[in-house]
């Protein structure tokens, strides 16, 4: 059995670009002797791209809700978790207060996460305080223990939420 071919496109006439209907290609080779056709059926698919975005929206605003409830509760397990600290490591979690100040909200805009305790800007981000206020204490530095960046972002010791198998877990 020999087959040959030809890879000079030149030596062919064009092909006409056609949306609908049966293609011929002309002679590309030879089988013992007998030219070898090639006929590919083709068929014009038209989408409706806006409403597969308007459906696709719409799913994923039903979905924003249950996604907030999961990251809320990756949050708490976040808090409660070891953290680093100068004296080996412990959790965020003492009175319970910062983590019952935090919301985990779906809006228009995706998700937004706040706590509203004074002092969560300082335990996530870490820096200098004053004991209990106190001005003629000296200042205490307070290590970084960003929870919500780590659930979030991944950018900390706690692994990141598996927003990707949510997705997966929620939209098949």
């Amino acid at each position: 059995m020999k087959i040959t071919t030809s890879r000079d496109i030149g030596k062919f006439p064009a092909i006409p670009k056609q949306e609908v209907g049966t293609l011929k290609v002309p002679v590309v080779g030879l089988f013992m002797g007998i030219p070898i056709t090639f006929g590919i059926r083709t068929e014009k698919i038209e989408l409706d791209t806006e409403s597969i975005k308007q459906e696709y929206l719409e799913m994923i605003d039903e979905l924003m809700p249950k996604l907030a409830t999961e990251i809320a509760k990756a949050l708490d397990v976040a808090l409660k978790s070891s953290w680093p600290w100068s004296t080996g490591s412990r959790d965020i979690y003492d009175t319970g207060a910062l983590a019952r100040s935090g919301k985990v909200v779906a809006n228009n805009n995706g998700i937004e996460v706040t706590y509203s305790a004074p002092y969560a800007n300082i335990v996530h981000n870490g820096g200098y305080i004053q004991p209990y206020g106190n001005q003629n204490a000296r200042p205490v530095y307070m290590p970084a223990r960003p929870w919500v960046s780590s659930v979030l972002y991944g950018e900390g010791p706690y692994p990141q939420f598996d927003f990707e198998g949510f997705m997966k877990a929620n939209l098949s």
